[in-house]
């Protein structure tokens, strides 16, 4: 086997293990939690692949607080005193 067939082999038993295992789960799992669980897999396979970095998905599953207290300008003013924390968490 070539390095370019033993890899494009890989890439599909890795897509086949994924496949099946998210159904495997999938089928145990309760109509609430499946949107969960997809996303959760949705967001390994792209950290995986580097198409987003780890702390990007962190920055969307935690909420990140800033603890300085800068005020909002008036054209931001379309956003809850309440979240603005969490606007400024995410810089």
């Amino acid at each position: 086997m070539t390095p370019r067939t033993l890899k494009v082999r890989v890439e599909k038993l890795t897509e086949s293990i994924t496949f099946e295992c998210f159904n495997y789960v999938r089928a145990g799992a309760l109509d609430r939690h499946k949107l969960i669980i997809a996303t959760m897999l949705c967001f390994r396979i792209c950290v995986r692949k580097n198409i987003i970095s780890a702390k990007e998905v962190e920055s969307l599953i935690k909420k990140e607080v800033s603890m300085d207290e800068k005020h909002q300008s008036e054209s931001l003013k379309f956003i809850p005193e309440t979240s603005w924390g969490a606007v400024r968490g995410l810089e």
